[in-house]
Protein backbone atom coordinates (compact mmCIF):
# COMPACT_ATOMS: atom_id res chain seq x y z
CA UNK A 1 0.00 0.00 0.00
CA UNK A 2 1.39 3.43 -1.23
CA UNK A 3 1.69 5.90 1.41
CA UNK A 4 -0.47 8.73 1.10
CA UNK A 5 0.50 11.86 -0.50
CA UNK A 6 0.46 15.66 0.36
CA UNK A 7 -2.95 16.14 -1.30
CA UNK A 8 -4.39 13.29 0.00
CA UNK A 9 -3.48 14.54 3.55
CA UNK A 10 -4.82 17.72 2.98
CA UNK A 11 -7.83 16.74 1.03
CA UNK A 12 -8.64 14.68 4.14
CA UNK A 13 -7.65 17.78 6.94
CA UNK A 14 -10.21 19.24 4.51
CA UNK A 15 -13.67 16.93 4.78
CA UNK A 16 -13.04 17.27 8.68
CA UNK A 17 -12.63 21.03 8.61
CA UNK A 18 -15.89 20.72 6.34
CA UNK A 19 -17.96 17.78 8.13
CA UNK A 20 -17.08 20.41 11.63
CA UNK A 21 -18.16 23.20 10.33
CA UNK A 22 -21.63 21.68 8.71
CA UNK A 23 -21.71 18.72 10.76
CA UNK A 24 -21.82 16.39 7.62
CA UNK A 25 -19.55 15.25 5.32
CA UNK A 26 -19.41 16.95 2.02
CA UNK A 27 -21.03 15.91 -0.88
CA UNK A 28 -18.41 14.73 -4.06
CA UNK A 29 -19.63 18.03 -5.65
CA UNK A 30 -18.51 19.79 -2.99
CA UNK A 31 -15.54 18.61 -2.09
CA UNK A 32 -14.57 18.62 -5.59
CA UNK A 33 -15.01 22.68 -5.41
CA UNK A 34 -13.33 22.91 -2.30
CA UNK A 35 -10.23 21.02 -3.64
CA UNK A 36 -10.02 23.30 -6.81
CA UNK A 37 -10.11 26.33 -4.78
CA UNK A 38 -7.52 25.04 -2.40
CA UNK A 39 -4.99 23.39 -5.41
CA UNK A 40 -4.82 19.86 -5.12
CA UNK A 41 -6.56 19.53 -7.87
CA UNK A 42 -3.51 21.46 -9.92
CA UNK A 43 -3.86 24.80 -10.12
CA UNK A 44 -5.63 26.45 -7.84
CA UNK A 45 -8.69 27.72 -8.94
CA UNK A 46 -10.69 31.01 -8.66
CA UNK A 47 -14.54 31.40 -7.34
CA UNK A 48 -15.92 31.73 -10.52
CA UNK A 49 -14.25 28.84 -11.82
CA UNK A 50 -15.22 26.67 -8.51
CA UNK A 51 -18.16 27.55 -8.64
CA UNK A 52 -19.10 27.10 -12.39
CA UNK A 53 -17.56 23.44 -11.79
CA UNK A 54 -20.48 22.82 -9.45
CA UNK A 55 -23.43 24.87 -10.78
CA UNK A 56 -23.00 27.36 -7.59
CA UNK A 57 -22.55 31.02 -7.59
CA UNK A 58 -18.84 32.71 -6.52
CA UNK A 59 -19.98 34.16 -3.26
CA UNK A 60 -21.67 30.76 -2.36
CA UNK A 61 -18.24 29.39 -2.59
CA UNK A 62 -16.91 31.97 -1.05
CA UNK A 63 -19.18 31.50 2.06
CA UNK A 64 -18.45 27.80 2.30
CA UNK A 65 -14.49 28.30 2.26
CA UNK A 66 -14.65 30.74 5.11
CA UNK A 67 -16.89 28.76 6.87
CA UNK A 68 -14.04 25.81 7.04
CA UNK A 69 -11.26 27.55 7.28
CA UNK A 70 -10.84 28.29 10.70
CA UNK A 71 -10.74 24.48 11.04
CA UNK A 72 -8.09 24.39 8.81
CA UNK A 73 -5.87 26.77 10.56
CA UNK A 74 -3.09 24.60 12.24
CA UNK A 75 -3.84 21.77 11.13
CA UNK A 76 -0.04 19.88 10.54
CA UNK A 77 0.19 18.06 7.05
CA UNK A 78 3.16 15.35 7.54
CA UNK A 79 4.83 16.07 3.90
CA UNK A 80 4.84 19.83 3.95
CA UNK A 81 8.37 20.08 5.76
CA UNK A 82 9.87 17.58 3.54
CA UNK A 83 8.24 19.29 0.61
CA UNK A 84 9.75 22.66 1.47
CA UNK A 85 13.08 21.54 2.56
CA UNK A 86 13.59 19.55 -1.38
CA UNK A 87 12.34 22.76 -2.74
CA UNK A 88 14.62 24.64 -0.89
CA UNK A 89 17.48 22.46 -2.15
CA UNK A 90 17.09 21.94 -5.28
CA UNK A 91 15.79 25.62 -6.27
CA UNK A 92 14.96 26.93 -9.11
CA UNK A 93 12.19 23.60 -9.66
CA UNK A 94 10.22 24.09 -12.76
CA UNK A 95 6.40 24.37 -12.33
CA UNK A 96 4.70 22.13 -11.68
CA UNK A 97 6.69 21.24 -8.54
CA UNK A 98 4.87 17.79 -8.52
CA UNK A 99 6.58 16.34 -11.62
CA UNK A 100 9.95 16.80 -9.37
CA UNK A 101 8.13 15.97 -5.95
CA UNK A 102 6.19 12.91 -7.46
CA UNK A 103 9.17 10.67 -7.99
CA UNK A 104 9.99 11.35 -4.34
CA UNK A 105 6.59 9.70 -3.43
CA UNK A 106 5.65 13.04 -1.83
CA UNK A 107 2.83 14.69 -4.15
CA UNK A 108 0.81 14.10 -7.26
CA UNK A 109 2.65 15.30 -10.68
CA UNK A 110 -0.04 17.87 -11.00
CA UNK A 111 0.94 19.40 -7.70
CA UNK A 112 1.75 24.18 -8.53
CA UNK A 113 4.45 25.96 -6.45
CA UNK A 114 1.18 28.32 -5.93
CA UNK A 115 -1.07 25.81 -5.19
CA UNK A 116 1.70 24.62 -2.50
CA UNK A 117 1.92 27.59 -0.87
CA UNK A 118 -1.43 28.47 -0.81
CA UNK A 119 -2.17 25.24 1.04
CA UNK A 120 0.34 26.50 3.75
CA UNK A 121 -0.96 30.01 3.71
CA UNK A 122 -4.21 28.41 4.46
CA UNK A 123 -3.07 25.98 7.29
CA UNK A 124 -1.59 28.67 8.76
CA UNK A 125 2.00 28.42 8.37
CA UNK A 126 4.50 29.06 5.75
CA UNK A 127 8.07 28.03 4.26
CA UNK A 128 10.02 30.44 6.58
CA UNK A 129 8.28 29.08 9.41
CA UNK A 130 8.81 25.24 8.43
CA UNK A 131 12.29 25.75 6.98
CA UNK A 132 13.68 29.23 7.84
CA UNK A 133 13.44 30.58 4.32
CA UNK A 134 10.66 31.76 1.79
CA UNK A 135 9.77 30.54 -1.48
CA UNK A 136 8.83 32.62 -4.47
CA UNK A 137 7.19 31.63 -7.32
CA UNK A 138 8.31 33.12 -10.34
CA UNK A 139 8.05 32.72 -14.15
CA UNK A 140 7.01 29.43 -14.06
CA UNK A 141 9.74 28.39 -11.41
CA UNK A 142 9.54 27.29 -7.62
CA UNK A 143 12.80 29.41 -6.16
CA UNK A 144 13.96 29.92 -2.90
CA UNK A 145 13.93 33.55 -1.59
CA UNK A 146 17.87 34.30 -1.53
CA UNK A 147 18.15 32.66 -5.57
CA UNK A 148 15.07 35.41 -6.53
CA UNK A 149 17.92 37.28 -9.59
CA UNK A 150 18.50 33.57 -11.03
CA UNK A 151 14.80 34.51 -12.29
CA UNK A 152 17.06 37.37 -14.86
CA UNK A 153 18.90 34.93 -16.06
CA UNK A 154 17.15 35.05 -19.49
CA UNK A 155 16.71 38.94 -19.73
CA UNK A 156 20.89 39.06 -18.70
CA UNK A 157 21.10 36.52 -21.44
CA UNK A 158 19.44 39.25 -23.90
CA UNK A 159 20.93 41.68 -22.84
CA UNK A 160 24.71 40.30 -23.67
CA UNK A 161 22.92 39.31 -26.72
CA UNK A 162 22.54 42.97 -27.96
CA UNK A 163 25.54 44.29 -26.14
CA UNK A 164 28.48 41.01 -27.58
CA UNK A 165 26.61 38.68 -29.61
CA UNK A 166 27.29 35.79 -27.33
CA UNK A 167 27.86 35.13 -23.20
CA UNK A 168 28.28 32.54 -21.19
CA UNK A 169 26.97 31.58 -17.73
CA UNK A 170 29.62 32.66 -16.04
CA UNK A 171 29.36 36.45 -17.33
CA UNK A 172 25.40 36.07 -16.18
CA UNK A 173 26.15 35.07 -13.15
CA UNK A 174 28.72 37.75 -12.59
CA UNK A 175 26.08 40.20 -13.66
CA UNK A 176 23.55 38.74 -11.23
CA UNK A 177 25.43 37.78 -8.71
CA UNK A 178 25.95 40.54 -5.31
CA UNK A 179 28.51 39.80 -2.38
CA UNK A 180 25.91 38.12 -0.10
CA UNK A 181 24.28 36.22 -3.11
CA UNK A 182 26.73 34.67 -5.59
CA UNK A 183 24.35 32.26 -7.34
CA UNK A 184 25.67 28.90 -8.85
CA UNK A 185 26.32 28.84 -12.65
CA UNK A 186 24.21 25.56 -12.29
CA UNK A 187 21.35 27.04 -11.26
CA UNK A 188 21.69 29.55 -13.85
CA UNK A 189 22.42 26.44 -16.66
CA UNK A 190 19.19 25.04 -15.51
CA UNK A 191 16.79 27.97 -15.60
CA UNK A 192 18.88 28.53 -19.82
CA UNK A 193 18.41 25.11 -20.59
CA UNK A 194 14.60 25.28 -20.52
CA UNK A 195 14.07 28.38 -22.30
CA UNK A 196 13.68 27.77 -26.13
CA UNK A 197 14.92 31.29 -27.12
CA UNK A 198 18.31 30.40 -25.42
CA UNK A 199 20.72 28.56 -28.51
CA UNK A 200 24.19 27.40 -27.35
CA UNK A 201 27.39 26.92 -28.51
CA UNK A 202 29.52 24.59 -26.41
CA UNK A 203 29.99 26.68 -23.31
CA UNK A 204 28.56 29.79 -25.15
CA UNK A 205 24.85 30.63 -25.22
CA UNK A 206 22.76 33.38 -27.02
CA UNK A 207 18.75 34.71 -26.81
CA UNK A 208 17.45 34.10 -30.28
CA UNK A 209 14.92 36.90 -30.25
CA UNK A 210 11.45 37.48 -32.83
CA UNK A 211 12.53 41.09 -32.83
CA UNK A 212 16.09 40.19 -34.04
CA UNK A 213 16.49 43.13 -36.47
CA UNK A 214 20.08 44.13 -37.71
CA UNK A 215 21.03 45.94 -34.89
CA UNK A 216 20.20 43.97 -32.08
CA UNK A 217 23.16 42.27 -31.88
CA UNK A 218 26.42 43.79 -32.32
CA UNK A 219 28.18 40.68 -33.92
CA UNK A 220 25.52 40.63 -36.41
CA UNK A 221 26.49 44.42 -37.15
CA UNK A 222 29.87 44.29 -36.29
CA UNK A 223 30.16 41.01 -39.30
CA UNK A 224 28.05 43.01 -41.84
CA UNK A 225 30.38 45.83 -41.49
CA UNK A 226 33.62 43.41 -42.74
CA UNK A 227 31.26 41.71 -45.09
CA UNK A 228 30.65 45.07 -46.78
CA UNK A 229 34.01 45.46 -47.42
CA UNK A 230 35.02 42.08 -48.98
CA UNK A 231 32.99 38.88 -48.69
CA UNK A 232 33.01 35.69 -48.58
CA UNK A 233 35.20 35.78 -45.40
CA UNK A 234 36.62 33.31 -42.80
CA UNK A 235 35.29 33.06 -39.04
CA UNK A 236 38.45 33.53 -38.19
CA UNK A 237 38.92 36.62 -40.13
CA UNK A 238 35.36 38.15 -38.44
CA UNK A 239 37.07 36.88 -35.13
CA UNK A 240 39.48 39.12 -35.42
CA UNK A 241 37.85 42.57 -36.63
CA UNK A 242 35.64 42.23 -33.71
CA UNK A 243 38.45 41.87 -31.66
CA UNK A 244 39.59 45.37 -32.34
CA UNK A 245 36.38 46.68 -32.26
CA UNK A 246 35.68 44.97 -28.87
CA UNK A 247 38.88 46.63 -27.74
CA UNK A 248 37.87 49.96 -28.90
CA UNK A 249 34.18 49.48 -26.72
CA UNK A 250 35.93 48.25 -24.11
CA UNK A 251 33.98 44.76 -24.15
CA UNK A 252 36.26 41.90 -22.65
CA UNK A 253 33.17 39.39 -23.34
CA UNK A 254 34.44 37.73 -27.05
CA UNK A 255 33.62 34.50 -28.23
CA UNK A 256 36.08 31.86 -29.65
CA UNK A 257 35.92 31.11 -33.20
CA UNK A 258 34.18 27.82 -32.89
CA UNK A 259 31.18 29.40 -31.36
CA UNK A 260 30.81 32.24 -33.76
CA UNK A 261 30.91 29.34 -36.40
CA UNK A 262 27.96 28.12 -34.82
CA UNK A 263 26.64 31.51 -34.58
CA UNK A 264 26.88 32.21 -38.19
CA UNK A 265 25.61 29.11 -39.10
CA UNK A 266 22.76 29.07 -36.92
CA UNK A 267 21.77 33.41 -38.01
CA UNK A 268 19.78 34.05 -40.78
CA UNK A 269 21.37 36.74 -41.64
CA UNK A 270 24.40 34.65 -43.26
CA UNK A 271 25.41 31.52 -44.47
CA UNK A 272 28.69 29.90 -44.14
CA UNK A 273 30.66 27.71 -46.17
CA UNK A 274 33.62 25.63 -45.00
CA UNK A 275 34.33 28.04 -42.94
CA UNK A 276 33.65 30.96 -45.11
CA UNK A 277 30.94 33.49 -44.22
CA UNK A 278 28.71 35.33 -46.32
CA UNK A 279 25.72 37.60 -45.94
CA UNK A 280 22.29 36.45 -47.35
CA UNK A 281 21.76 39.05 -49.64
CA UNK A 282 25.00 40.95 -50.48
CA UNK A 283 26.47 43.97 -48.91
CA UNK A 284 27.13 47.34 -49.95
CA UNK A 285 29.67 49.10 -47.36
CA UNK A 286 28.23 52.76 -48.62
CA UNK A 287 25.02 51.51 -46.97
CA UNK A 288 26.15 49.62 -44.14
CA UNK A 289 29.15 52.36 -43.19
CA UNK A 290 28.84 55.69 -41.83
CA UNK A 291 30.34 58.30 -43.93
CA UNK A 292 33.60 58.91 -43.03
CA UNK A 293 34.37 54.85 -42.93
CA UNK A 294 32.77 54.84 -46.42
CA UNK A 295 35.32 57.46 -47.79
CA UNK A 296 38.14 55.70 -45.93
CA UNK A 297 37.33 52.43 -47.60
CA UNK A 298 37.35 54.04 -50.88
CA UNK A 299 41.00 55.55 -50.58
CA UNK A 300 42.28 52.14 -49.74
CA UNK A 301 39.56 51.04 -52.61
CA UNK A 302 41.26 53.02 -55.39
CA UNK A 303 44.74 51.44 -54.09
CA UNK A 304 45.78 48.76 -56.83
CA UNK A 305 46.17 46.05 -53.91
CA UNK A 306 43.82 47.73 -51.40
CA UNK A 307 46.97 48.05 -48.85
CA UNK A 308 48.46 51.48 -48.49
CA UNK A 309 51.64 52.86 -46.02
CA UNK A 310 50.43 54.73 -42.85
CA UNK A 311 51.66 57.76 -43.98
CA UNK A 312 50.62 57.59 -47.47
CA UNK A 313 47.09 56.33 -46.49
CA UNK A 314 46.87 60.03 -43.40
CA UNK A 315 47.92 62.07 -46.39
CA UNK A 316 44.91 60.43 -49.13
CA UNK A 317 42.24 60.94 -45.69
CA UNK A 318 43.45 63.99 -45.04
CA UNK A 319 43.08 65.04 -48.63
CA UNK A 320 39.27 63.60 -48.53
CA UNK A 321 38.46 65.22 -45.56
CA UNK A 322 39.12 62.59 -42.88
CA UNK A 323 40.54 64.39 -39.56
CA UNK A 324 43.53 62.51 -38.11
CA UNK A 325 42.27 61.93 -35.23
CA UNK A 326 39.22 59.91 -36.84
CA UNK A 327 41.76 58.12 -39.05
CA UNK A 328 43.94 56.98 -36.22
CA UNK A 329 40.97 55.82 -34.50
CA UNK A 330 40.60 53.91 -37.66
CA UNK A 331 43.11 52.47 -38.13
CA UNK A 332 43.91 51.06 -34.71
CA UNK A 333 40.39 49.80 -34.07
CA UNK A 334 38.22 49.67 -37.04
CA UNK A 335 36.71 46.26 -37.68
CA UNK A 336 36.96 46.09 -41.44
CA UNK A 337 40.77 47.23 -41.06
CA UNK A 338 43.76 43.98 -41.25
CA UNK A 339 47.56 44.99 -41.01
CA UNK A 340 49.26 43.07 -43.48
CA UNK A 341 52.52 44.03 -42.64
CA UNK A 342 54.97 47.02 -40.85
CA UNK A 343 53.22 50.15 -41.21
CA UNK A 344 51.26 48.39 -43.92
CA UNK A 345 47.64 48.71 -43.40
CA UNK A 346 44.23 47.98 -45.78
CA UNK A 347 40.75 45.70 -46.18
CA UNK A 348 40.25 42.90 -44.23
CA UNK A 349 39.32 39.98 -46.48
CA UNK A 350 41.62 41.64 -49.16
CA UNK A 351 44.44 39.57 -50.62
CA UNK A 352 47.53 41.87 -51.22
CA UNK A 353 50.46 40.12 -53.52
CA UNK A 354 53.01 40.02 -50.66
CA UNK A 355 55.82 41.10 -52.94
CA UNK A 356 53.62 44.05 -53.04
CA UNK A 357 53.42 44.65 -49.18
CA UNK A 358 57.12 44.51 -49.02
CA UNK A 359 57.76 47.13 -51.86
CA UNK A 360 55.36 49.39 -50.06
CA UNK A 361 56.88 48.33 -46.92
CA UNK A 362 60.19 49.56 -48.26
CA UNK A 363 58.91 52.50 -50.01
CA UNK A 364 57.70 53.86 -46.98
CA UNK A 365 60.84 53.11 -44.89
CA UNK A 366 62.98 54.76 -47.44
CA UNK A 367 60.41 57.97 -47.13
CA UNK A 368 60.62 58.06 -42.95
CA UNK A 369 64.67 57.65 -43.58
CA UNK A 370 64.67 60.34 -45.71
CA UNK A 371 63.15 62.74 -42.93
CA UNK A 372 65.59 65.03 -41.17
CA UNK A 373 65.48 64.24 -37.39
CA UNK A 374 67.41 67.45 -35.83
CA UNK A 375 67.18 68.75 -32.79
CA UNK A 376 68.73 71.12 -30.48
CA UNK A 377 68.52 73.24 -27.58
CA UNK A 378 69.53 76.87 -25.99
CA UNK A 379 68.57 79.06 -23.32
CA UNK A 380 66.11 81.96 -24.39
CA UNK A 381 66.59 85.53 -22.74
CA UNK A 382 63.67 84.86 -20.45
CA UNK A 383 65.17 81.95 -18.58
CA UNK A 384 63.41 79.36 -20.42
CA UNK A 385 64.75 76.71 -22.36
CA UNK A 386 64.27 76.08 -26.02
CA UNK A 387 64.30 72.72 -27.89
CA UNK A 388 64.04 72.79 -31.53
CA UNK A 389 62.82 69.79 -33.48
CA UNK A 390 62.01 68.64 -37.10
CA UNK A 391 58.77 67.34 -37.06
CA UNK A 392 58.24 63.69 -38.58
CA UNK A 393 56.03 61.25 -39.44
CA UNK A 394 56.49 59.22 -36.43
CA UNK A 395 55.63 62.14 -34.01
CA UNK A 396 52.69 62.67 -36.10
CA UNK A 397 50.94 59.16 -35.72
CA UNK A 398 52.22 58.29 -32.59
CA UNK A 399 51.75 61.74 -30.68
CA UNK A 400 55.23 60.77 -28.90
CA UNK A 401 58.41 62.35 -29.19
CA UNK A 402 61.29 62.76 -26.84
CA UNK A 403 63.53 66.08 -25.30
CA UNK A 404 66.88 66.16 -25.39
CA UNK A 405 68.40 65.24 -22.39
CA UNK A 406 69.00 68.42 -20.98
CA UNK A 407 65.63 69.53 -21.06
CA UNK A 408 64.35 65.54 -20.30
CA UNK A 409 66.45 65.49 -17.04
CA UNK A 410 64.70 68.53 -14.95
CA UNK A 411 61.09 67.34 -16.04
CA UNK A 412 61.11 63.42 -16.21
CA UNK A 413 58.14 61.88 -14.10
CA UNK A 414 56.30 65.52 -14.35
CA UNK A 415 53.26 66.83 -17.24
CA UNK A 416 53.31 69.84 -19.05
CA UNK A 417 50.40 72.33 -19.28
CA UNK A 418 51.44 73.17 -23.48
CA UNK A 419 50.71 76.40 -25.02
CA UNK A 420 49.63 77.63 -28.00
CA UNK A 421 49.07 81.55 -29.41
CA UNK A 422 48.39 81.67 -25.09
CA UNK A 423 45.78 78.74 -24.82
CA UNK A 424 46.36 75.47 -23.47
CA UNK A 425 46.34 73.29 -26.18
CA UNK A 426 47.32 70.10 -24.22
CA UNK A 427 48.54 68.61 -20.91
CA UNK A 428 51.54 66.06 -22.21
CA UNK A 429 53.33 63.99 -19.62
CA UNK A 430 57.03 62.77 -19.60
CA UNK A 431 58.38 59.20 -18.51
CA UNK A 432 59.96 58.43 -14.96
CA UNK A 433 61.73 55.27 -16.27
CA UNK A 434 62.02 56.07 -19.44
CA UNK A 435 62.68 58.80 -22.41
CA UNK A 436 59.24 59.26 -24.06
CA UNK A 437 56.62 62.20 -24.06
CA UNK A 438 53.35 61.61 -24.72
CA UNK A 439 50.11 62.87 -25.32
CA UNK A 440 50.91 65.55 -28.38
CA UNK A 441 47.74 64.71 -30.58
CA UNK A 442 45.61 67.60 -29.38
CA UNK A 443 48.52 70.04 -29.87
CA UNK A 444 49.41 68.38 -33.00
CA UNK A 445 45.77 69.08 -34.27
CA UNK A 446 45.56 72.37 -32.58
CA UNK A 447 48.87 73.46 -34.56
CA UNK A 448 48.09 71.87 -38.05
CA UNK A 449 51.55 70.64 -38.47
CA UNK A 450 52.61 68.12 -41.32
CA UNK A 451 56.33 66.53 -41.40
CA UNK A 452 58.76 68.58 -42.19
CA UNK A 453 57.66 71.42 -40.63
CA UNK A 454 60.17 72.95 -37.62
CA UNK A 455 58.61 73.00 -33.94
CA UNK A 456 59.85 75.19 -31.00
CA UNK A 457 59.08 74.46 -27.81
CA UNK A 458 60.14 76.78 -25.15
CA UNK A 459 59.97 75.15 -21.65
CA UNK A 460 59.23 77.23 -18.11
CA UNK A 461 60.60 74.55 -16.15
CA UNK A 462 59.57 75.82 -12.71
CA UNK A 463 55.74 77.01 -14.28
CA UNK A 464 55.99 73.55 -15.88
CA UNK A 465 54.21 75.11 -19.32
CA UNK A 466 55.60 75.00 -22.96
CA UNK A 467 54.72 77.48 -25.30
CA UNK A 468 54.53 75.71 -29.13
CA UNK A 469 56.08 77.88 -32.33
CA UNK A 470 55.38 75.95 -35.07
CA UNK A 471 57.21 77.34 -38.59
CA UNK A 472 59.58 76.07 -41.95
CA UNK A 473 63.19 76.26 -41.72
CA UNK A 474 63.57 79.69 -40.62
CA UNK A 475 63.24 78.53 -36.97
CA UNK A 476 66.52 77.03 -37.45
CA UNK A 477 68.07 80.18 -37.45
Amino acid sequence: MTEPTFEDEVEAAIVHAYTTAFTKAPSEAWLKAMTMRVGTAGEAATLDEAGAAIGVTRERVRQVVAKIKPHLDGVAVAQAMEIANVLVADSPVPEPIGDHLASLGLTRPTLTGAAFLNILGITGTSPTGLVGTDLVCMDGWVVEESEVPLMKALSTASKHTSAHGLTTVEEIRQDLASPGIPLDCADIEIVLRREPSVRWAGEWLWVEKDNDGLHANRLVNTARSILSVNSPQTVASIHEGARRMWKFRKIDVLPPVAAMTVFFEDSPHFVVDDELVRPVEPLDYHDVQGSISATMIDVLKESPYQVMDRRSLEEACIDAGISKGTYGVWTTYAEWMEKFGSNVWGLRGSTPNPAAVQVIRQAAKARSAAEPRRKSWAWAHDGRIVQTMDVTTSFMNTGVMTFVSEIRNMLAGDALKVELDGATVATVKLGAEHTFCWGWFPAIKAMGTKPGDVLRIAVDVAARTAELQVGGQELWI
